[in-house]
């Protein structure tokens, strides 16, 4: 592991400090007044690696600001480095160019330059800045000396820094032992991701559903096409009869018979009473067939109406019943975790107790003369005892210090599981008391579901031929218009020869009546077709029906391996830490989850934790990141004096504490 320490920084006419030297311990603070240039120090060490102040900013005014006479002297940073025991004198100077135009005795400003030095041998920015990154790479670098550095990136870059780090999971690893993920991955084909799947079958059950919703609408527009419907049949014999009379008109014609005028229009007004007399008749024919049909119908609505509905409550159910299991799941690891906790906790009790009980007992060599063996002094004696005792208690004190300070930590964690584990029961309940009131309403449907189908099969099938006969019986108009067709019928007589003229006139009228008829007719096939174009779009609706829930099915079951993914990576993450969580999914407002990098501190989001606690959170960062680069920097925490129990940290720590009654600086 590469270790990178700064021994000393010397700085001459930078910003606010006109001449500081300064001397770094492996833990130093320095001490200061606002304004006494303890963030000058840390601008100054990183501009010396990076040409940036603390705010990432590359044009700042290094000059002087208390004497702008001095701005024509060089500005100067140094620096003492000690990677991993080799010593390194890193320094820049930046200052100012001024040149005499010839013929002029007044020097002119012209800019600036930076001259750059590595052992106290010069060299070019590039060659410079070679060797500091040959050391480490600078956003490495920073957020590793920085505890808010991670925080002020982006969270993607954070995201990505993060999952480097704890590492990611392959979809194989989270389906193993779930022989539900692994059929799922199984129909991954042609290197097709599980998020690529969710949104085919998304798009998929979107336009399933679009050709649902639209097919009512089809319905009803092939409905309206449907015309007008007849007694067909009664079309049809009437028909024969009519065509019978043309065939006997043609029949007239050849035979050129003849007829008196007078007997023609009798038969002709008789046929025309009797032609109409027939449409009447076969009107009310055809009205009361349509009503004894009618009768013999079973309304099958309700039924419908109730089958359709025990479908999606099954759906929610199920649904319910796999998130339910989810959150047990979820309540078993917290409650394990919290149980390993308490055997934690437990341990610091009894080693409190041990290091609490240990005396100090004094050896009576200890108190002679290594060389001649004579004993001490009894005054030199004493001091010894009280040395060793003062020792003794203050090393012990630290100890049980330390060992209540870790059993806070741990009591802390215990507080936020036992916290998370109280919401995941509260949801557990509330995801019981849904599936008992889908349980509930899916019994009721099936309830109403028996007491349709057996009002179905109980009810007494109608004879509707029989219905039919007895309304015509009990129609009056029916039967007086049959009577008085029977005497129309008798009052025609038989047609005399006519000339051919007027059988010619008569077969043209019976044939547009024979037209008219076979036009009718025409409806007869188009309503067929209507019908079958509605029945093909019905058994559409249930197909599309039953190919949405099979979808959907799908659906939910990536969408629930999509969750355990998130929570194995979040997991995963979070247990590099000691006091730092990241949240790595947030929610969204259509109930899914999107990537996030959150920083969490004891359940507070970093940007609104203290200033303590954010000091701490960036330590506990830097700890587990230095681990993982495999090396270690001083880190710098201005505002130091806001925090007085900082994380322990194996880094070299260089605290900047305001302190109102240090005028100048005071390192120690």
């Amino acid at each position: 592991m590469k270790n990178i320490e700064i021994k000393g920084l010397n700085l001459t006419n930078f910003k606010g400090i006109l001449k500081l030297s300064l001397s770094f311990k492996h833990n130093t603070d320095v001490f200061g007044a606002n304004g006494t240039g303890k963030s000058t120090i840390y601008d100054a060490f990183l501009w010396l690696l990076f040409g940036k102040n603390a705010e990432e900013k590359k044009d700042f005014s290094i000059k002087n600001t208390v004497d702008t006479s001095l701005n024509r002297q060089d500005h100067e940073v140094e620096g003492f480095f000690e990677v991993n025991g080799d010593r390194i004198t890193l320094k820049k100077i930046y200052k100012e160019k001024w040149s005499k135009k010839r013929g002029e005795e007044t020097a002119e400003y012209t800019g600036n330059e930076t001259l750059y030095y590595w052992n106290e041998v010069p060299m070019n920015q590039r060659d410079f800045q070679a060797k500091v990154s040959g050391i480490m790479d600078e956003t490495i670098f920073k957020l590793i000396t920085n505890p808010f550095a991670l925080n002020s990136m982006k969270w993607p870059e954070r995201r990505s820094i993060i999952t480097q780090m704890a590492g990611e999971f392959t979809d194989a690893q989270i389906a193993e032992g779930n022989p539900e993920y692994q059929a799922l991955l199984a129909n991954l084909t042609q290197d097709k991701t599980i998020a690529e799947y969710l949104s085919q079958i998304k798009a998929s059950v979107k336009k399933s559903k679009d050709d649902l919703k639209a097919i009512p609408t089809r319905i009803d527009e092939v409905s309206k096409t449907k015309p007008e419907a007849f007694d067909f049949q009664n079309l049809k014999n009437l028909l024969g009869a009519k065509e019978s009379q043309l065939t006997k008109i043609d029949e007239a014609i050849l035979n050129k018979s003849a007829g008196l005028d007078s007997i023609l229009k009798s038969n002709e007004d008789a046929k025309r009473t009797a032609s109409n007399l027939r449409s009447e008749i076969q009107s009310i024919e055809s009205e009361t067939r349509t009503k004894a049909t009618a009768s013999g119908k079973i309304d099958t609505s309700e039924l419908d109406a109730y089958n359709t509905g025990l479908i999606n409550k099954n759906g929610e159910l199920t649904t319910a019943e796999n998130s339910l299991k989810t959150l047990k799941g979820l309540v078993e690891g917290k409650e394990s975790d919290i149980k390993a906790l308490d055997g934690k906790m437990q341990a610091k009790r009894e080693e409190w107790a041990a290091e609490n009980a240990k005396e100090l007992t004094f050896d009576q060599d200890s108190f002679c003369c290594p060389t001649c063996q004579r004993a001490f002094e009894e005054s030199d004696v004493e001091a010894k005892k009280t040395e060793m005792l003062t020792n003794f208690k203050s090393k012990k004190a630290a100890n049980l210090s330390e060992i209540n300070r870790q059993g806070g930590l741990l009591k802390t964690d215990k507080e936020n599981l036992e916290s998370e584990l109280k919401t995941l029961k509260e949801r557990v309940e509330n995801g019981q008391t849904v599936i008992n009131a889908l349980k509930t309403e899916i019994a009721d449907l099936q309830t109403k579901i028996d007491a349709e189908n057996t009002k179905k099969n109980n009810a007494t099938p109608v004879d509707v031929e029989a219905v039919y006969n007895q309304l015509l019986l009990a129609n009056a108009d029916y039967n007086a218009k049959k009577a008085e067709l029977l005497k129309v019928e008798a009052t025609i007589k038989e047609e005399p020869k006519v000339d051919d003229e007027q059988l010619k006139a008569d077969k043209k009228t019976l044939s547009e009546e024979i037209e008219a008829i076979k036009v009718k007719l025409r409806n007869e096939a188009q309503i067929l077709a209507v019908d079958e174009r509605i029945k093909q779009l019905t058994d559409e609706e249930t197909r599309l029906a039953q190919e949405i829930a099979g979808v959907e099915k799908t659906q939910f079951l990536i969408e629930r391996f999509e969750k355990d993914k998130m929570s194995a990576i979040e997991n995963n993450v979070n247990s590099k830490f000691r006091i730092v969580k990241f949240k790595m999914f947030e929610d969204q407002v259509n109930g899914g989850e999107s990537p996030a990098c959150e920083i969490m501190v004891n359940g507070v989001p970093f940007s609104d934790a203290n200033t303590a606690s954010k000091i701490n959170a960036g330590i506990d960062i830097i700890s587990t990141l230095c681990q993982f680069y495999q090396v270690s920097a001083p880190i710098f925490i201005d505002g130091a004096e806001s925090i007085h129990s900082i994380l322990s940290t194996d880094s070299q720590l260089i605290r900047l504490v305001v302190s109102e009654q240090d005028e100048t600086l005071r390192v120690a």
